[in-house]
């Protein structure tokens, strides 16, 4: 509202708003004390241009204004009474045109700082995000989120930040959230965990957020010596072990900018390499650092270019596969630095991150955080302090509207001190460029070429079709194919010099791995020169040889052939991954078939690798899972695109270069896996050695037990699981088994196992012999052979010798595993079978001789007869002792048959009994009985031997 009194009139004019989000306008200008009787005329120029002239007769009006485009708008408002000028007054109107949706900008990776947190910054939240939805970036870096706010009188209270931060949840933003504010630094374990259950407590409590910044800019004051970066290293990796999910993008070194490690701050090369060291890389999803370049010099952005030079190739000499972010970049409208150079700048820094492979970028700052000009730290916004926007901030609405959705595709070598990147927009290339010099102007032959400026205005030529490229960035478009073709192999051909010179020692160790190297490079020159589209065959086929050189030098690493450490094979792949960045590119400008169970092969491979990660957690599997990280993202971004319904000319061509460029990445990965988990595991088994213990070593009967031990963790894949066999006979069993993840076998063998007897050859058990005998024992083991004669052990037989004497024999051969064989066998050796007719005796009639049979035996040649209780005994009787035999001459003689003392003509156990009782008592035996127990006639008294062969009669009887 302006309200004034210029002389007659007496006037009020009010503008719905300072900042419109339509081309209309609404103007209201009254004219309190209109007089009848007067001309009224008011007029209304926009920018200089007259838009309304129109006499009134009415007191209040409402003016519609009309904008054909979008920034600043000067409206200049004058009304006349009687044609002369009374009122002449200036307003500033800012028009902003809605952000037109792109394709994909959803995955857009850039974005723009925000002061939400209050003194001494203060920010209206709701007027910021709505600037910054209809500007088209797509995060919001929400400054510092103070632990010593969250975390007051011992509670955590979060009510500080929950509005503003689910306001930008509601606006569909992504938010880089800094976890930072703790009063102290951070050396101690104590302290340490109070910031790590502050971050986790900041995660559960935002579970949307995605990333987490620790810290912001810990070099600048309180990190800087070598023990401080040591503790925020330990901090990262117990943060990142406490992530409530897999999602969490958390973000180490967040630096500042120092070239110098000084008291009162650590440089940047010198904080990342500590950090590093210390496990900083491993439990850091990516590395953020700042920069600035805001002084307007001839040449432009050189402080910026080179530090991201040093950076890249800082980080690669770590193994590379790290997200690099840069969270804080951007200019000054302060001293000379005009909003103009800040537009100009800002969009070439922006285009410079995707040149030099920036994962995300984001600009300090959106919003003025003061109103005073001199002051630098004040007016780096891309909005006033009032919020109204500045050029930059229309600059970069056009650049996100050009480049939201699109593929950096690389550069061209157009003319020296020219700048000029191509991105995939829609599958069109566009370019923006611009003269990295002051002083040179390069003029472009526009032809069909439609040339815009940083704001989207179109350039006209001058009369000879020319144009001039200075310093202030401009968008050519509608041009040729071909453009795709030149900026990729220019990248990619320089990227392989780049390669070579950075790995010649390494290379040199790989026959013919040069060659390899010239043959992708010459192909890549022949793609600059393509005048048509290349064949998507023809670019899958390149990317999947460009990608082999990865597996070339894996197997080198593996063979031994390669003498390396595994950093510098990452970093060897990590500069083979960003040239393949270019096979991508290629790809996705030429293939136009997506087959989904590509897609689906992808994600088994990525599942197999990150298995046999998991399963090996003793393993110092850094790199693959760097790399895996990598193949992950590609995947997702195919797997998320190849999803929409929406129509687009790169749609297809991004499935099939993510996907295949997931999948090799995806096999490095394996590989490089592999080869760490087969080191792990080699060193593994080395120091938890699996051997063979044996239940019994020495020679056995028994069965053998052979049981696995190992203190290493052991499966068993056969034998029922078990870690024990039995052997019931010499033999071999292989146990099958696996030791992290690694198909092992071992192999029992028992040789010990005797469960044979020793044979004894000579003889039979339980025989009666009647002749000498010669016993012998047979065994390859045999320890002894024992021989006992009638109970008693002979101890001058040795095996094989021939027995003679008479008796009962017990030969027991045992062998050296206790295996025994005992024979029993007798015997009877009667060599004199003749009678013997001693005094009044005929001794040695045998048992169960008859009557008829005694008579043809004794063969006397006089008659007798044979009486037995005085009765004659006939042809057929058994003899017996005690039987007469009488002859006709009067003689008498007594029958005695050995070992028949019961006189009943046999000689069975009622003779043995009478025997034993005998030797026991000597009572029992009359004359003739005491004759008839000689049984082995030596006429000595009765004794052992007699009753020894006694036996032998009555066993000879039973056979």
């Amino acid at each position: 509202m302006y309200n004034a009194f210029a002389k007659e009139i007496i006037y009020s004019i009010s503008i719905e708003n300072n900042i419109v989000y339509n081309n209309k306008l609404e103007v209201k200008v009254v004219i309190e004390n209109l007089d009848s009787e007067s001309n009224y005329n008011i007029k209304i120029a926009v920018d200089g241009v007259l838009e309304y002239d129109e006499p009134t007769l009415n007191q209040e009006n409402t003016i519609q204004l009309e904008f054909d485009k979008e920034g600043e708008k000067n409206i200049n408002i004058i009304i006349y009474l009687d044609n002369q000028e009374k009122v002449n007054i200036n307003k500033t109107v800012y028009y902003i045109e809605p952000y037109n949706e792109q394709f994909l900008d959803e995955l857009s990776t850039k974005g723009i700082s925000v002061h939400f947190n209050g003194s001494p910054y203060q920010e209206d939240y709701e007027q910021s995000l709505n600037l910054i939805q209809k500007l088209g970036s797509k995060y919001v870096r929400g400054d510092i989120f103070y632990w010593d706010i969250v975390k007051s009188d011992g509670k955590y209270n979060f009510s500080y930040y929950d509005k503003w931060i689910n306001a930008v949840k509601d606006k569909n933003l992504n938010l880089i959230l800094i976890l930072n504010g703790f009063p102290y630094t951070i050396n101690t374990d104590s302290k340490l965990q109070k910031f790590s259950d502050f971050s986790q407590k900041v995660m559960e409590r935002y579970p949307f957020i995605k990333y987490f910044e620790v810290l912001n800019e810990p070099n600048n004051s309180k990190y800087k010596k070598e023990e401080d970066v040591q503790w925020y290293a330990k901090l990262v990796k117990d943060i990142s072990n406490r992530k409530t999910n897999d999602d969490i993008v958390l973000i180490g070194g967040v630096l500042a900018r120092y070239i110098a490690t000084t008291d009162s701050h650590m440089s940047t090369v010198d904080f990342f390499n500590i950090l590093t060291k210390n496990d900083g890389y491993k439990y850091s999803n990516a590395y953020s650092y700042h920069v600035y370049d805001d002084v307007d010099i001839k040449s432009q952005n050189s402080t910026l270019i080179s530090y991201l030079k040093e950076i890249n190739s800082l980080i690669n000499s770590y193994g590379g596969f790290i997200k690099q972010y840069v969270t804080e970049y951007g200019l000054s409208t302060y001293n000379k630095m005009t909003d103009e150079i800040q537009a100009n700048k800002l969009i070439q820094q922006t285009v410079l991150m995707d040149k030099y492979g920036l994962d995300n970028s984001i600009i300090y700052n959106f919003h003025d955080t003061g109103d005073d000009n001199n002051s630098r730290e004040q007016n780096f916004g891309i909005v006033n302090n009032d919020y109204t926007p500045k050029l930059s901030y229309y600059a970069l609405k056009n650049y996100y509207e050009n480049t939201n959705g699109s593929e950096y595709i690389g550069t061209l070598s157009i003319e020296k001190g020219l700048e000029a990147n191509v991105y995939n927009k829609d599958g069109k290339p566009i370019i923006i460029a611009w003269s990295d010099n002051k002083d040179n102007k390069y003029t472009f032959q526009k032809g069909q070429a439609s040339i815009r400026d940083i704001y989207g205005e179109e350039i006209n030529s001058d009369d000879s079709g020319n144009i001039a490229i200075t310093t202030s960035p401009v968008y050519i478009s509608n041009i040729e194919y071909n453009y795709f073709y030149n900026a990729i192999s220019n990248v990619s051909t320089q990227k392989y010099d780049e390669f070579i010179k950075s790995f010649s020692n390494e290379i040199s160790q790989i026959p013919e791995f040069l060659d390899k190297i010239e043959e992708n490079k010459n192909y890549m020159l022949s793609v600059g020169q393509v005048q048509t589209r290349v064949v998507g065959t023809s670019s899958i086929q390149a990317m999947k040889n460009h990608f082999n050189l990865g597996n070339i030098i894996l197997q080198a690493y593996k063979d031994g052939t390669l003498q390396a450490e595994d950093v510098k094979i990452s970093a060897m792949l990590d500069m083979l991954n960003d040239i393949g960045d270019s096979y991508e590119d290629l790809v996705t400008v030429s293939a136009q078939t997506v087959v989904e169970s590509d897609i689906e092969q992808t994600n088994t491979a990525i599942q197999e690798t990150e298995n046999a990660i998991n399963n090996n957690q003793g393993a110092e599997i850094i790199y693959p899972v760097k790399i895996l990280e990598f193949s992950k993202d590609h995947y997702e971004k195919a797997t998320y695109i190849n999803g929409l319904e929406e129509k687009n000319d790169i749609k297809e061509g991004l499935i099939i270069s993510n996907n295949l460029h997931a999948i090799l990445l995806a096999n490095w990965a394996n590989i490089f896996a592999q080869i760490n988990i087969d080191n792990y595991v080699d060193e593994y088994i080395a120091n938890n050695p699996v051997i063979i213990e044996y239940s019994i070593t020495e020679l056995t009967n028994q069965n053998v037990k052979a049981t696995i031990k190992t203190n290493a963790e052991i499966q068993i894949t056969n034998n029922s699981n078990s870690k024990e066999h039995t052997f019931e006979q010499n033999g071999s069993f292989t146990f099958e088994y696996t030791i992290k993840g690694r198909a092992l076998k071992i192999t029992a063998t028992v040789e010990n196992i005797d469960k044979i007897a020793p044979t004894i050859s000579g003889i039979q058990n339980g025989k009666l012999y009647t002749e000498p005998v010669t016993p012998k024992a047979n065994d390859e083991n045999l320890q002894s052979i024992e021989l006992k004669l009638n109970s008693q052990v002979v101890s001058s037989y040795e095996n094989g010798d021939t027995l003679k004497e008479e008796g009962f024999y017990e030969i027991i051969a045992t062998d050296k595993a206790g295996n025994k064989t005992t024979r029993y066998f007798q015997i009877f050796i009667n060599n004199d079978t003749n009678y013997k007719i001693e005094e009044n005796y005929i001794k040695n009639v045998t048992n169960n001789t008859i009557k008829s049979d005694f008579d043809k035996k004794i063969n006397l040649s006089v008659k007798y007869k044979i009486t037995r209780n005085g009765e004659e005994v006939s042809q057929d009787d058994i003899l017996a002792t005690g039987d007469i035999l009488t002859t006709e001459t009067g003689d008498e003689y007594i029958i005695i048959v050995p070992g028949d003392i019961n006189k009943d003509g046999k000689v069975d156990l009622k003779d043995f009994i009478k025997m034993r009782i005998y030797l026991l008592l000597e009572n029992n035996l009359d004359d003739i009985e005491k004759v008839a127990a000689d049984c082995d006639l030596d006429g000595r008294p009765v004794g052992v031997k007699d009753y020894i062969r006694m036996r032998l009669i009555i066993l000879m009887a039973e056979l």
